[in-house]
């Protein structure tokens, strides 16, 4: 009998160090899956970082180029203006 309850409790262990080793397995599995997402949003956010700053200068320069024109019509219609 105890050698019965001894190959049960071996087997109980065995089957224990099994599901152990399945569980952390899938850990890693799931956890290089989650590293690799994570990986890609940090990418994402620095993709679009480099967006805002792209069109932020775009659009900074666009601004600047109109009001230079602005300031360029003005003055051609003054001249205009005082050799009339």
């Amino acid at each position: 009998m105890r050698w019965f309850l001894a190959g049960l409790m071996f087997a109980g262990l065995v089957a224990l160090a099994i599901f152990t080793a399945t569980v952390r397995a899938e850990n890693v599995i799931r956890r290089h899956a989650l590293e690799q997402r994570y990986i890609a949003v940090c990418d994402r956010q620095v993709e679009r970082e480099r967006l805002e700053a792209w069109l932020l200068d775009r659009e900074s320069s666009e601004r600047l180029a109109r009001a230079i024109w602005r300031e360029v019509e003005a003055e051609a219609l003054r001249r205009r203006e005082n050799m009339q």
